[in-house]
């Protein structure tokens, strides 16, 4: 049976936080239960209204202010990896319970919704492939993590065509600025690409991050580390301390002017921009 939306409601409590001060706000003490419905990721909705949240089972959406709407379309699809591509949905991993089956058996390859994800077509790789981690680029390029081989792959055409970077390596999360420099969270740090991911180098001066996230226009990027403390930058400036977590944060994301959107341990949470 579907999870209903109030269910999911229930369990991914919202938290807002007051105006930041000189101690980085938090997303809360009072903890929430465990959300059952991990979410993979947070994405800006196609149509401009809110955010989605892609989940393991399906996609729901959100308030720019942290309120946990209504599951998107009818399909419980696990969306393991979750982008906007200008008007589009790029999504990947796993088929659920009421996935229709041209989307793939075992794995989803890559699928695409052009209605902000009430229904989904096969792309590529179709019961193949599972991209735990993907990203567009600020010229629409697209990048993704083969789950099954860890080789990270491009493709130009929206989703239809793929082709290795030449780099293999386990990332957690990809993310891509404003200079085109890709952004891999791996086991032992961030690492960063300026051939289109052909090479990665370690970032010495970034925090150890497990998520990494970019804002729609790229100028913007947001993670969290171990310690639970959350980190955003410019393209080209240092790495700021902006707050903190509650427990393992699952999926976090930036807007254009700052504002965070994180789901931890306290539900879904909104953090206002550092300098309100």
């Amino acid at each position: 049976m579907p999870l209903r939306a109030t269910g999911l409601v229930a369990l991914l409590t919202l938290t807002l936080t007051g105006c930041a001060t000189a101690t980085p706000p938090s997303t809360g003490a009072d903890h929430a239960p465990p959300v059952t419905a991990h979410v993979h990721a947070i994405v800006p909705a196609p149509d401009g209204n809110g955010f989605l949240l892609g989940t393991h089972e399906g996609i729901y959406t959100a308030t720019a202010d942290g309120e946990i709407g209504i599951r998107v379309g009818g399909d419980d699809l696990d969306a393991m990896g979750l982008t906007a591509l200008g008007d589009d949905l790029i999504a990947s991993g796993h088929p659920g319970r009421s996935t229709p089956p041209e989307l793939g058996e075992g794995n989803l390859g890559i699928i695409r919704s052009q209605d902000g994800g009430e229904t989904w077509e096969p792309v590529a790789f179709t019961g193949e492939k599972d991209f735990h981690a993907l990203t567009a680029g600020p010229d629409d390029t697209l990048y993704g993590q083969d789950a099954s081989s860890n080789m990270l792959l491009t493709s130009t055409d929206a989703g239809a065509t793929w082709t290795p970077t030449g780099s293999t390596l386990l990332a957690f999360g990809l993310a891509v600025d404003a200079n085109g420099r890709i952004i891999a969270v791996t086991p032992d740090g961030p690492q960063a690409s300026t051939d289109r991911g052909a090479t990665f180098s370690p970032m010495a001066d970034a925090p150890r991050l497990f998520l990494i996230a970019a804002s729609p226009d790229h100028q913007r990027l947001i993670g969290v580390d171990n310690d639970e403390t959350i980190w955003t930058s410019t393209a080209s400036g240092e790495w700021q301390n902006i707050g903190t977590v509650h427990g393992p944060a699952e999926a976090i994301t930036i807007t254009d002017d700052g504002a965070v959107l994180v789901v931890d341990d306290s539900g879904l949470s909104r953090l206002p921009p550092p300098s309100q």
